[in-house]
């Protein structure tokens, strides 16, 4: 069931609008890396403000212990949070694809984004999918200004991804 979406005279959402694009997402790669790895050690992701400057968000990834199959999100205060991962076919060569389960929802995702919005305000949360934490796409609701039609519509934005490290020290 879909939440109520504040609207304009022409239906499009109008409402508090957060760009995903400008907050921190957890993709599959970096706890691929950790399950991969055969030392079993854990993995300190970090995200830093557009890619320099100081550190915005730190995560400690671990292997989740045994009757759960995924991974331990452990942030610098002290929570954690314990997210599945399923594996699904991927149609040739008989690959696999590691995706997340978004704790909200129960859906395989891609990543998922440790911040949310709630009551207007971005603050940081559990991790969860996009439309469980009320991100939008920066285009979403809000059409082209004829110049950027022209131009080819809105310029994309680079998401958020981290930085990842077996050993803290070459975090520095």
């Amino acid at each position: 069931m879909e939440k109520h979406r504040e609207r304009d005279w022409q239906q499009r959402f109008a409402g508090y609008r957060v760009n995903r694009e400008s907050v921190p997402r957890l993709p599959a790669w970096p706890v691929r890396w950790v399950l991969d790895d055969p030392r079993g050690v854990p993995y300190l992701v970090i995200w830093r403000w557009l890619d320099q400057g100081e550190v915005r968000e730190a995560l400690r990834v671990s292997r989740a212990l045994p009757p759960f199959e995924g991974v331990e999100l452990k942030r610098t205060d002290g929570t954690s949070q314990v997210v599945r991962i399923v594996w699904r076919p991927l149609p040739r060569h008989g690959g696999s694809a590691l995706l997340l389960v978004c704790p909200g929802c129960g859906r395989p995702r891609r990543s998922l984004y440790g911040w949310s919005v709630c009551a207007q305000q971005l603050l940081r949360s559990a991790w969860q999918c996009r439309a469980c934490a009320g991100l939008r796409y920066r285009s979403e609701g809000t059409p082209p200004s004829s110049f950027a039609r022209l131009l080819g519509g809105y310029p994309r934005s680079v998401p958020w991804d981290p930085w990842a490290f077996a050993n803290p020290w070459r975090a520095t």
